[in-house]
C-alpha cells in the first residue's frame, strides 16, 4: 500500500511538472511573437500612472496593457532607485516609488523630450540621477 502510494505521488508530480513544461512551452511563442519596445516613449504612458498612482477599473485589453506599462515603469524606477553610491546615485530614504515616478515625467517631459526615442531605463536613471546626485 505504501508503494501504491509513492507511485502515484510519483504520477502526480511528473504530469505536473509535464503540463507545466508544456504551458511555458506554448506561452513561449506568444511572448516572441510581440516583444515591447524599450522606448521612452512606448513606457510613458505608464510612467505617468506610476507617478499620479491612476486606478483602472475596467478590465478590458487596452486597460490591462495600461497596468502592465505602469507596472514595467515602477519596477524599472524602484530598481534603478537601488543602483547605490557606486552608481552616483543616492536617493534619499523615504522618497516613495509615486515620487521616483514623478520625478522621471518631469525629467523626459520636459529636458528629455528629444528623445523618447531611447531606452526608457537610461533616461530614467539620468533623471533619477540629476535629482539624487551623491555628495562627495
Amino acid at each position: 500500500m505504501v508503494r501504491q502510494h509513492a507511485q502515484a505521488t510519483q504520477r502526480a508530480a511528473l504530469s505536473s511538472w509535464i503540463l507545466a513544461t508544456l504551458v511555458v512551452i506554448l506561452n513561449y511563442g506568444v511572448a516572441v511573437a510581440q516583444p515591447a519596445p524599450a522606448t521612452a516613449d512606448y513606457w510613458m504612458p505608464g510612467c505617468r500612472d506610476a507617478a499620479t498612482l491612476i486606478q483602472f477599473s475596467n478590465d478590458g485589453d487596452s486597460k490591462r496593457e495600461d497596468l502592465v506599462k505602469m507596472g514595467f515603469c515602477a519596477g524599472i524606477i524602484n530598481g534603478l532607485s537601488y543602483a547605490g553610491v557606486s552608481s552616483g546615485l543616492c536617493v534619499p530614504a523615504g522618497v516613495t516609488a509615486q515620487q521616483a515616478a514623478g520625478v522621471v515625467v518631469q525629467y523626459i517631459d520636459g529636458q528629455a523630450i528629444a528623445r523618447v526615442n531611447e531606452d526608457l531605463r537610461v533616461l530614467a536613471f539620468e533623471a533619477l540621477q540629476a535629482a539624487w546626485p551623491c555628495k562627495n
